[in-house]
Order: C-alpha cells, then sequence, then structure tokens
C-alpha cells in the first residue's frame, strides 16, 4: 500500500538535477515535491535555525570544501587571503545550514532527496535535514553503465551495500552479466599517448580520476592526487619482479588538468587517453583504481581488481585491497595468485545489477525507472527486505555472542 501522508521533498541547485526531480515527481504517484536551491534564497525565518550548527558537525562539511577550492585555485591557497577565505567559508556554511532547515521545515518533509550528499551544497541540505529529524535519501550516477543510484545510507563508499562477503553468496547465479561501457565524451583534449595497436603485451590497467571530486578528497586516505598515484606506481613499477609487466593509464575524460608532464617520465608507464577504456580493460592483465566505477566495470569484464581506495566492492573474495606502496608491490609481484571467490564476486555483481542499482540512467528515465525508484522510496523492493533480513541476523549472531 503507498504511502500517501509521508512527503518527499528533493532539494538540488543544478538544473539538470532539478529536471531529473521534477520528472520523477511526475511519474510517481507518491507525494514527491522538487525545490531549486537558490545561493540567493533567504528563507523565512532563517534566524530561528541558527541554532541547528550547533548540532553538527562543522568541520566535517568545511574540510572537503575546502580541500577542493585549494585545488582548483592554488594561488588563491598560497595566498595572504586564504585565512579570511577558510573564515568566510565558515561563515557561509553556517548559514547554508540554517537557510536549509528553514526551507525543509516549511516545506513540511518527511523525507529528503539529494544528489550525492558528500560535496556542498547537497552535503549541507543533508546535514539540515537530519538535524530535523528527518530521513535523506541520495542520488547519484549509477554503479553500473546506464543505471542511477538511490540510497537510504549514502553514495559511494558510503552506500548501503554490506562488505560481508557472506551476504553474497546467496545471490549467486551462474550467468555472465551483459556489459557494454559508455563512452565519455572529454571535457578538455588529452595528449593522445598509445594507440590500441602498440600496448604493452602484459599490463595492469589504471584509470586516472577527477582530483576535486568526492571520491578522491573524502574517500581516498592515501592517495590525494593524480600524480601521487603515479609516483607510487612509478617507484614499484621499477622493483617488480616482471620485467615485461608495464603499466597504462587512460586520464578521466572528465579531469580539465592535462598531465602531459607525466607521460614521458618512465617507459614502462604509458598513457592512452585516445584508447576505448573497455578495450583497455580486456586486455589488461589486472586493473587498479582508487575508487572508480572502472572497478565495477572490470569486475564485469572478468578482470581481477586491486583497490588503493575505500571502495563499495571493497568485500573479501570480490576485490584485492592494497593501502601502501608496500602492498601495491607484493600485488603486482602475485598477480597470478590474487585471490577472488567466484561465488561471492559473482554474487555481488548479480546483487548489484538485479537489486541495488536503478535500471536507466537518470539523464534518460522511463517507466520502469519510475517504478524502481517509487519502490525504493516506499522500501519495498528486493534491496530493503534483504538488508533487513541481514541486520535481524547479525543482530542475532551479535546476541548470541554476547551469551
Amino acid at each position: 500500500m503507498i504511502d500517501r501522508q509521508k512527503k518527499y521533498v528533493f532539494i538540488a541547485r543544478g538544473s539538470s538535477h532539478i529536471r531529473y526531480f521534477k520528472a520523477v515527481a511526475a511519474g510517481s504517484s507518491l507525494n514527491i515535491a522538487v525545490i531549486r536551491l537558490s545561493p540567493l534564497h533567504l528563507a523565512p525565518s532563517l534566524i530561528r535555525y541558527a541554532r541547528i550548527t550547533k548540532r553538527v558537525d562543522l568541520e566535517a562539511l568545511v574540510a572537503p570544501h575546502l580541500e577542493k577550492k585549494a585545488i582548483k585555485h592554488p594561488t588563491l591557497r598560497r595566498s595572504v587571503f586564504w585565512p579570511a577565505f577558510v573564515s568566510l567559508t565558515r561563515f557561509l556554511t553556517k548559514f547554508s545550514i540554517a537557510k536549509n532547515a528553514a526551507i525543509i521545515h516549511r516545506a513540511k518533509a518527511d523525507v529528503v532527496g539529494v544528489w550525492n550528499g558528500q560535496k556542498q551544497p547537497s552535503a549541507g541540505i543533508a546535514v539540515a535535514a537530519r538535524a530535523l529529524g528527518k530521513e535523506v535519501i541520495y542520488f547519484e550516477n549509477g554503479l553500473l553503465p546506464n543505471t542511477t543510484t538511490c540510497d537510504w545510507s549514502g553514495v559511494n563508499c558510503k552506500n548501503s551495500l554490506p562488505k560481508d562477503a557472506e551476504f553474497y553468496r546467496r545471490f549467486y547465479v551462474d550467468k555472465t552479466l551483459p556489459c557494454e561501457l559508455v563512452t565519455r565524451k572529454a571535457v578538455r583534449e588529452k595528449a593522445a599517448g598509445l594507440g590500441a595497436e602498440h600496448l604493452p603485451e602484459r599490463y595492469i590497467f589504471v584509470p586516472f580520476q577527477v582530483e576535486t571530486d568526492s571520491q578522491i578528497i573524502s574517500n581516498s586516505p592515501w592517495i590525494k592526487n593524480m600524480s601521487q598515484l603515479y609516483s607510487h606506481l612509478s617507484n614499484v613499477i621499477e622493483q617488480v619482479d616482471d620485467a615485461d609487466l608495464h603499466i597504462v593509464i587512460k586520464e578521466h575524460p572528465s579531469e580539465p588538468t592535462r598531465h602531459d608532464h607525466l607521460h614521458q617520465k618512465n617507459t614502462r608507464i604509458v598513457f592512452a587517453n585516445h584508447c576505448n577504456t573497455q578495450e583497455l580493460i580486456e586486455r589488461a592483465h589486472a586493473v587498479m583504481t582508487i575508487n572508480s566505477t572502472v572497478g565495477i566495470e572490470s569486475l564485469m569484464l572478468g578482470k581481477p581488481v586491486i583497490v588503493l581506495g575505500d571502495a563499495c566492492y571493497d568485500i573479501d573474495g570480490v576485490t584485492h585491497k592494497v593501502q601502501s606502496e608496500q602492498a601495491m608491490l607484493k600485488a603486482l609481484n602475485t598477480l597470478e595468485h590474487l585471490y577472488s571467490n567466484p561465488e561471492v564476486k559473482g554474487g555481488f555483481l548479480h546483487f548489484l545489477h538485479d537489486h541495488y542499482v536503478i535500471p536507466t540512467t537518470w539523464k534518460n528515465i522511463d517507466e520502469q525507472h519510475i517504478r524502481a525508484i517509487s519502490q525504493r522510496l516506499l522500501r519495498q523492493d528486493v534491496l530493503a527486505q534483504s538488508l533487513d533480513d541481514y541486520k535481524s541476523v547479525r543482530s542475532l549472531q551479535a546476541d548470541q555472542g554476547v551469551r
């Protein structure tokens, strides 16, 4: 039965996300309102909600935002104006939380929907909602091609997917899932590097990521930029036992910064920016990534995956976690023995494909998408039931352990 009493309020600033939220609201029979957030939006009774800022971890919001600004504006970071900018950022963050709280309260929201939720302004919206005791649901690009993420816990490594290998065994099905990657258009032309016909015979594929993305700023504890990643790779490849092993890098198409200065630094590390990503994965001996969705796509294509950061697919039996340069070297020296459990990995991929992702991209939704979103909002899908069962079992096991 549809709960028509609960009100869902989706809030965003970007026009593309607003269009998507409005399309979901128009297609669903649930009570969904959409609010476009404006930087100049002054909500009534704003002062009343200033006390909300005392209930939140302000530094957890401010620190990632400042790190992103420091990367984008290094000159400002080194200037005498940086302390003033930091103080202004803290003030504006408090202001936005209070403003968001006022908007959410006036909208009479029971559930607040945000895009991503790990960076501003969506992070501030989510914090304000939780401070008011509201539920928050998070949207993002899908973890698989032509899909969307909709999760009650968060996105990326903060999502609701359990890290327990045993959870996924019962979802194992002996069949191959379809995987055809979607090519992204580059925001800035990159130096080509090698063509497909000149790729090394044996190589590890390493996709670069966007340095200002929350995946790097918030979910990558020991690698904070691509130059640092390259430095680790360069140190390791010189020590690896296999003299024929190379590393092939592709710069992220959405990263405006070019890394031309790295292209010729090490003869065993080559760039292939104009090569098709799926071909680079399929021809690779293994894939190493911080936490890109390329990691999941590589699993779908049957490749071993080494994970350097925090990722939802960092699960024993699915991928191999590396947290230091020494561990990276060990992994490359033992590629043939990297552990992967077919039942756990297969169960994870099938659960992801069949029960977790919302079918079709948010940029081109259809009736199937609307139905899946509505079921997710109502917590009436297989994901919700599976997570409830899992939590019940874990709670029972914990009680038995105590006794």
